[in-house]
């Protein structure tokens, strides 16, 4: 389902788009610190090695296996534009057995929340807010956060369910997708089994996954990702991951990931000069830590579908042809620390580095 554009919108729907935006920007903003600046401090004052990503980690179709990190802080959270309609709880597992509330909290082992904030933490307007949501990341599958409609018309949005299960299987979601590019018409196996077995190995790739590779919060969130294109407002899934150590990040934008990566300060005296930022305004606003030979920082990419992953222009059905790429690397960019909140972002063409 095509997305309404903010033109497109009445009055009231544009105030809830730019509240959802504001509010999308400022999660995204703790996460990165959640998922990557914060274990990678903790693993400095303990003398522990940082598991960094390599080039190839960020490059599409990577394929090999790897251990999960010590340090990571994996988790999978879905935020929603507006409320999901209960139409939709066959294959996104929310109700009230596992909404936010405080006879459910109290089943949460160890959870450290006072009474008092029980009821109102789950609310994105309270401080206590990101306090409950870190306290609920341990919790397996999904967190999700979305309108409350409880509030009459308001735009306010709240933890509403923990412990969501995506339950869409993965052959209807790879139909799914290939409906919407044309390579079918009507069910995935029209072409039959290999064709069908390849498109759903093109699912993985189109989210930035290889299918053999790619763990089961990961899988889901590409799944969720993929599902919640039926619904006719914003959603945005993240996923962090253990065994890629990276934060992933599925919008209308696209494919995003965030990842701590060594700079090599050779390349990057080239960089910065290139971005007239002196080396003690990098090391004071983006340098998480340095060694002899780097420099460590935030790293987001963000991924671009090729032609073969977008609808065809003409609208007909065409022959799938597995060789063709379906992401490849758009942009680049060097991620301030997060407490240098009046930094930009800085370019940069590392992951396909000579």
């Amino acid at each position: 389902m095509v997305k309404r554009s903010r033109f497109e919108l009445g009055h009231i729907e544009k105030i809830r788009r730019s509240i959802y935006l504001f509010l999308r920007d400022q999660l995204e903003h703790r996460l990165v610190f959640t998922a990557l600046e914060g274990p990678y401090r903790l693993s400095r004052v303990k003398g522990m090695p940082y598991p960094y990503v390599e080039p190839g980690d960020l490059r599409p179709k990577k394929k090999e296996f790897m251990k999960d990190s010590f340090v990571a802080q994996p988790f999978f959270i879905i935020f929603c534009e507006d409320t999901i309609d209960e139409s939709h709880q066959k294959y996104i597992r929310f109700s009230d057995s596992n909404r936010v509330k405080k006879e459910n909290l109290q089943l949460v082992p160890d959870i450290n929340l006072t009474p008092s904030l029980y009821t109102t933490a789950r609310y994105f307007e309270r401080e206590s807010f990101f306090e409950l949501l870190e306290q609920l990341l341990d919790v397996d599958y999904c967190l999700l956060i979305q309108r409350d409609k409880s509030r009459g018309k308001g735009n306010s949005y709240c933890l509403t369910h923990f412990h969501v299960k995506i339950d869409w299987p993965i052959a209807d979601a790879a139909e799914s997708l290939a409906r919407e590019l044309r390579y079918i018409s009507k069910n995935l196996y029209e072409k039959g089994d290999r064709y069908a077995e390849i498109l759903q190995q093109k699912l993985f790739e189109y989210y930035g996954c290889h299918h053999q590779a790619a763990g089961g919060r990961r899988s889901a969130a590409l799944i969720a990702a993929q599902y919640l294109k039926t619904i006719p407002y914003l959603s945005t899934v993240y996923v962090s991951s253990a065994e890629t150590r990276t934060l992933t990040c599925y919008s209308e934008k696209g494919v995003g990931r965030y990842g701590i990566v060594q700079l090599d300060k050779q390349h990057a005296k080239a960089f910065l000069d290139a971005h007239a930022v002196t080396e003690n305004a990098f090391r004071q606003c983006y340098a998480l830590g340095e060694s002899e030979n780097h420099y460590d920082v935030i790293l987001f990419v963000r991924y671009e579908h090729t032609e073969w992953a977008q609808p065809p222009e003409d609208g007909r059905l065409r022959i799938l042809k597995p060789d063709y790429s379906w992401l490849a690397v758009d942009t680049e960019m060097v991620l301030p620390k997060t407490e240098a909140v009046n930094s930009r972002p800085l370019s940069i063409k590392w992951v396909y580095r000579s």
